[in-house]
């Protein structure tokens, strides 16, 4: 009855993209501690060049319409081989919460995290999508956390707070429910009403709608606070610790050169993607006017045809289109932020020759 109405409610909100009670989050705030594991984690795999992750622990807390994450604890994941299966996966996973809970650890999972190189976290091949969904699906207001190690050795720490966004967890559930095979172009598409009074049935959805950042808060104890003052101050610890210089770092060619290139090949995939949904596209039109000639008696409706011979799925080349889009956001953040170090280095020689 009463329940039933306000599930109904809240997938409707969640088609246009409104957030509920039950899915909204405004922070994520982190311990200090935890990126140093994260930190630690990434740098300890850098000898294998393999990519890591792990599950992040805490709880959601709501005060004043505002709702915080608050992640105190993680732990690393092991790597998992084809002769690995999932139930050895959730056998440890068990066993570490257990453990967390015998010292009197957070052991509610909020989320994971994951080191990515250049935005490979976007890949299609990448499982970002599939698992960021489990999660938002069993704790809504969940988190995948992005750390990129080669990004962080440039001076500033790479770190990211990112969930799904609704309209996208309605659209992905409504279609592992139907057993479909992905996004068609009409799922893309915004569906108008059929009189003409250009009202929306069912919004679209685009490449800016997939993912939502969540700022992120680092929080920090008492006594690491005084410690890190201490240091500031250039006390009995500071003292032994060198100058860094690493943020006025003048190169960027290794950077910009590799984001060109990333960025060329993922404008190649889209081109190709786009030629194989075409292709599939004209197939599937060919065999519903086949079954249509062959079966004249047969009164089919396109729907019925539709599902029977369905159009292509368009999700691969949504996420290859949103990852594009990302290196354009960070080849023109990343030289912006190059511009103003080359003026400031320019404002340096000029005042030391004055």
């Amino acid at each position: 009855g009463e329940e039933g109405s306000i599930n109904r409610e809240a997938d409707r909100m969640a088609q246009y993209g409104v957030a509920t009670a039950a899915t909204k989050l405004d922070c994520v705030q982190i311990d200090g501690l935890v990126v140093l594991k994260i930190m630690k984690h990434c740098r300890d795999e850098q000898i294998s060049n393999q990519l890591v992750s792990g599950q992040l622990l805490g709880m959601d807390i709501t005060f004043a319409s505002t709702t915080t994450l608050e992640v105190t604890s993680c732990f690393p994941m092991p790597h998992t081989g084809e002769e690995d299966n999932a139930e050895d996966t959730d056998i440890y996973v068990t066993e570490m919460l257990r453990c967390m809970r015998d010292v009197n650890v957070d052991n509610n999972t909020v989320g994971w995290y994951q080191s990515t190189f250049m935005n490979s976290w976007l890949d299609v091949e990448s499982p970002t999508i599939a698992t960021q969904y489990q999660f938002q699906e069993s704790v809504p207001k969940s988190v995948c956390l992005v750390y990129d190690p080669v990004r962080t050795s440039s001076g500033s720490v790479y770190l990211k707070a990112y969930r799904l966004t609704d309209k996208f967890m309605a659209k992905y559930k409504q279609h592992i429910e139907n057993n479909s095979h992905g996004f068609t172009e009409a799922d893309l598409k915004p569906k108008f009403r059929d009189d003409y009074s250009g009202k929306i049935l069912e919004e679209g959805i685009s490449t800016d709608e997939i993912f939502e950042e969540v700022p992120i808060r680092i929080h920090n104890s008492a006594l690491v606070s005084a410690m890190l003052y201490d240091w500031v101050c250039e006390g009995t610890m500071g003292a032994n610790m060198d100058c860094d210089f690493e943020r006025l770092d003048l190169s960027s060619r290794p950077f910009l050169e590799k984001s060109m290139e990333l960025l060329v090949d993922g404008v190649e995939q889209l081109r190709q993607d786009q030629d194989r949904a075409e292709y599939k596209k004209r197939d599937a039109e060919r065999k519903r006017r086949e079954h249509k000639r062959s079966a004249r008696g047969d009164e089919t409706t396109r729907e019925e045809l539709l599902r029977m011979f369905p159009d292509p799925s368009r999700l691969e080349g949504l996420l290859i289109a949103h990852q594009v889009e990302r290196y354009c956001d960070d080849i023109a953040k990343f030289t912006g932020q190059s511009f103003s170090k080359l003026y400031l280095a320019k404002g340096m020689q000029e005042g030391s020759n004055n």
